[in-house]
C-alpha cells in the first residue's frame, strides 16, 4: 500500500512539474513578444473555405507597435494585396479602400486585429486560465528552416466539433513564425443554424521580422488627400423599374432580364465565402422546387468567383437552381452593398421589394412575395 502511495505521489509530482515548466515557457513568450516596442513584417494568410474546399491568399505588409505599460496595441498599419489598408491608433480603426479611395472608421479598442503578433501575446495569456488538458507544449520542429517551439490549444477535437490552434515560435525570437486554426462545426448566425457540419482551416505565415525600428509613422493615421468618407448605397426602391442585365450560367448559357421577362423574378446576390450566404441556400433549394412549375424564376448572381468554383460549391452544397456568374456589374447596377441580398421583380421588370441578409422568416417573407406578385 506504501509503495502505490508513493508511486501516485511522484506521478503527481512529476505532472506539476510538466505543467509548471509548461506554464513557463507559455510566460517566457508573452513577455518577450510584449518587450518588443514595435515591428514591421510580412503576414501571408493562407485559407481553405469550408464552403468549396477552396485555398485563397492574402498577403499582408504590417506594422505594428504595443504600449507595455496600457497593455494595449497603440498602432498598427497593415497593406494587404487586394488593395486595402488598415490603421489603427489605439482608439480609433481606419479602413482605406485604395482603388476606390474611400475611407471609413471605426471606434473602439483592439488589442489584436489581424492577427498580429501581439495578438497571439494576448492569446497565449489567454491560455494560462485553461485547464491543463487543452494546452500543451508539443515537440520542437523546424518550420522554412527556423527552429520553432509549437504550443497547441485544443478546446474541442471530436467528429463534427474541433477548434485546435497551433503556434509554432521563433525559439530565439519568440515570434510567431506559422499558426495553424481548424475549426469544425455547425455554422450559425443569430437563431439560423446550418445542419452541415463545416471546416475552416486558417495559416498565418510571418516573415521579415524588423524588430525595435527607429521612426515609426504615428501620422499614418491621417486621411490621405483626395479620399472620401465610404458610403453605404441605397437599395434600388420598390416600384423602380429594375435594370437590364445579361450573364452566363455554368453550362454557358445565356440568361437576362429580357429572357426572364413576364416571369416573377427573385434575384439573390451573394458569393461563395458569404457565411450568410451559405445559410441561405436551403431557402432558395426550397423555393425552386415549390415554384418550378409556375412563371417564377429562382436565380442566384455570384458576384466573384470563378466559373471552376462556383461548379465545385454547387456539387458540394447541393444546390438545384441556377447560378449566374461574373456578376459584380450587375450587383453595383442595383446598389447591392451587403450580402446576400434579395431582390423581387415583378411581371412588368419593376422592383416589388429587397431584402438583405438571411434570417429564419426569410422563407416565409419570399414565399409571401413572390405568391402577391403571381
Amino acid at each position: 500500500m506504501r509503495s502505490t502511495c508513493a508511486y501516485l505521489s511522484v506521478v503527481f509530482f512529476l505532472a506539476a512539474v510538466r505543467v509548471s515548466a509548461q506554464t513557463q515557457v507559455i510566460k517566457t513568450a508573452i513577455d518577450i513578444i510584449n518587450s518588443y516596442t514595435n515591428m514591421r513584417y510580412l503576414q501571408s494568410e493562407h485559407q481553405k473555405s469550408p464552403f468549396t474546399d477552396d485555398w485563397s491568399t492574402i498577403n499582408y505588409k504590417a506594422t505594428a507597435s504595443y504600449n507595455r505599460q496600457r497593455d494595449s496595441l497603440e498602432l498598427f498599419n497593415y497593406y494587404d494585396t487586394r488593395g486595402y489598408q488598415s490603421v489603427y491608433n489605439g482608439n480609433l480603426m481606419m479602413t482605406l479602400d485604395i482603388r476606390k479611395k474611400t475611407y471609413r472608421t471605426t471606434a473602439g479598442k483592439s488589442n489584436g486585429m489581424y492577427y498580429t503578433p501581439y495578438y497571439w501575446a494576448r492569446f497565449m495569456k489567454e491560455m494560462l486560465a485553461l485547464p491543463v488538458t487543452q494546452v500543451k507544449i508539443m515537440s520542437d520542429t523546424v518550420i522554412a528552416k527556423t527552429p520553432c517551439l509549437h504550443i497547441a490549444r485544443v478546446l474541442a477535437n471530436t467528429p463534427g466539433d474541433r477548434s485546435i490552434t497551433d503556434i509554432y515560435l521563433d525559439k530565439k525570437t519568440y515570434l510567431p513564425v506559422l499558426v495553424k486554426q481548424l475549426l469544425q462545426g455547425h455554422m450559425g448566425k443569430g437563431n439560423l443554424v446550418d445542419d452541415k457540419v463545416t471546416t475552416m482551416i486558417t495559416e498565418s505565415r510571418y516573415t521579415n521580422y524588423k524588430i525595435d525600428f527607429k521612426g515609426l509613422d504615428i501620422t499614418a493615421f491621417t486621411i490621405p488627400v483626395n479620399f472620401s468618407a465610404e458610403k453605404k448605397a441605397a437599395l434600388l426602391p420598390a416600384g423602380t423599374k429594375a435594370p437590364d442585365w445579361t450573364l452566363k450560367s455554368l453550362t454557358d448559357a445565356t440568361v437576362s432580364a429580357g429572357n426572364l421577362k413576364g416571369k416573377v423574378i427573385l434575384l439573390d446576390f451573394s458569393f461563395n465565402e458569404c457565411a450568410a450566404c451559405m445559410l441561405s441556400i436551403p431557402t432558395l433549394n426550397k423555393l425552386h422546387e415549390k415554384y418550378k412549375d409556375d412563371n417564377v424564376a429562382i436565380v442566384t448572381i455570384n458576384t466573384s468567383n470563378t466559373k471552376e468554383s462556383v461548379a465545385r460549391f454547387v456539387k458540394k452544397n447541393n444546390i438545384h437552381y441556377p447560378i449566374l456568374l461574373k456578376g459584380s456589374g450587375v450587383s453595383r447596377s442595383f446598389s447591392v452593398s451587403a450580402y446576400p441580398t434579395f431582390i423581387l421583380i415583378n411581371k412588368q421588370g419593376n422592383i416589388a421589394a429587397s431584402f438583405e441578409g438571411t434570417s429564419k422568416s426569410l422563407e416565409n417573407e419570399l414565399i409571401a412575395g413572390i405568391d402577391k406578385l403571381k
